[in-house]
């Protein structure tokens, strides 16, 4: 390691450089994550997805529904 203390100031710059560079919101804190997941977020997490798919798969009945229903109220009767 050279005697030189300007190496020191040197590798600070250049630390400081790249940190510059870095967006506004890197530098953001950020509150730490929690260790143990509550009943709740596990529950969330194992049947949301699976509530998301289910209303997914039902969609196509409700709108087949909707049609039928808009058809029987149309006032010269379902098209054909």
């Amino acid at each position: 390691m050279p005697s030189d203390p300007d190496h020191v100031l040197d590798a600070i710059d250049g630390v400081v450089d790249e940190w510059e560079t870095l967006s506004a919101d890197a530098m953001r804190w950020a509150p730490p994550e929690s260790k143990t997941p509550d009943l709740i977020t596990e529950v969330s997490e194992i049947f949301g997805p699976l509530v998301n798919a289910f209303s997914q798969a039902l969609r196509p009945v409700g709108d087949a529904l909707e049609r039928v229903l808009n058809s029987l109220e149309e006032p010269d009767g379902p098209r054909e």
